[in-house]
């Protein structure tokens, strides 16, 4: 599982197999029955530098030709702050320090202030695969570093569309208390002891996601061995828990569906999962 969970969290993750139609794009348009407008789905990545996150003149009618954006979750609900900080420790009062052998444990607090310029020692009771999403931002090389997910949130306030999501952040984060917290602990220090390795791989995913490129994306991933249980739990299960929702939202009105990249390929992916249902689902190249 060497360093799947990590790129996920900085998605993030692909491990799409047989991407669909072998198109390299992230846009795709679903129509079908019930839908009167062309809604769209779009495969986000949680993490790149300013100057990266670029909205062309197709992607920008595609996006204002819907009339509400629907991400992940949320981001524009005023208590989600709260509500990530109540989810975010590990049952039990375990800590990092109980879970990895005392002279790596501390070799990992080295490094990770090093790293992240944090101190470790103030997140001992935080779930460690969400502790790890603070060593992305420095892998970087640039200041400032965002989402697509607050690109597509300006643009929907500009032009008045309404903001939602279709899970909980609750239902998001408690699947890190469904993932063995020492499974996370050695993935955690893993990465973080072997940071050279981790910024090779996190840049090739990088470059792959800027050219669209979801086969080599694909090809990448399968090569960390991801346990089944662990991928049902991350996206598969999810998937299919969102499909209902996008087909309720997109015959109510246009709708631009933006998830992470992860979610739309491979036989339990977004994009299969609404063609079983009768939906159409086509590239749009941008």
């Amino acid at each position: 599982m060497k360093t799947f969970i990590s790129i996920l969290l900085a998605l993030i993750s692909f491990n799409i197999q047989a991407q669909t139609d072998s198109a390299k794009t992230l846009l795709w348009q679903i129509t079908g029955p019930g839908i009167t407008t062309p809604s769209y789905l779009y495969g986000t990545i949680h993490l790149m530098c300013p100057d990266d996150i670029v909205v062309n003149t197709e992607l920008r009618a595609k996006f204002y030709s819907t009339k509400q954006l629907y991400l992940e979750l949320d981001m524009d609900d005023p208590s989600i702050l709260m509500k990530t900080m109540q989810q975010m420790t590990m049952k039990n009062d375990t800590t990092l320090k109980q879970l990895l052998p005392p002279k790596q444990y501390d070799s990992v607090v080295s490094a990770f202030q090093n790293i992240s310029g944090l101190p470790l020692t103030m997140m001992q009771k935080m779930k460690p695969q969400l502790i790890e999403s603070a060593i992305y931002p420095k892998l970087l090389g640039c200041d400032g570093a965002q989402a697509w997910e607050q690109k597509f949130m300006q643009m929907a306030k500009a032009n008045d569309m309404e903001i939602k999501g279709l899970e909980e952040v609750e239902d998001q984060l408690k699947i890190f208390d469904e993932i063995p917290y020492k499974a996370q602990a050695e993935e955690f220090a893993e990465s973080v002891l072997h940071i050279d390795s981790v910024k090779k791989s996190f840049n090739k995913m990088l470059d792959l996601y800027k050219q669209k490129d979801l086969d080599a994306l694909s090809k990448m991933m399968d090569e960390t061995g991801t346990p089944s249980d662990f991928m049902d739990m991350l996206l598969n299960n999810r998937n299919k828990k969102w499909i209902p929702e996008i087909i309720e939202q997109a015959k109510l009105k246009p709708t631009f569906f933006a998830v992470g990249a992860a979610h739309l390929g491979n036989t339990n992916g977004v994009i299969n999962l609404l063609r079983q249902k009768g939906y159409t689902v086509t590239p749009v190249f941008y």
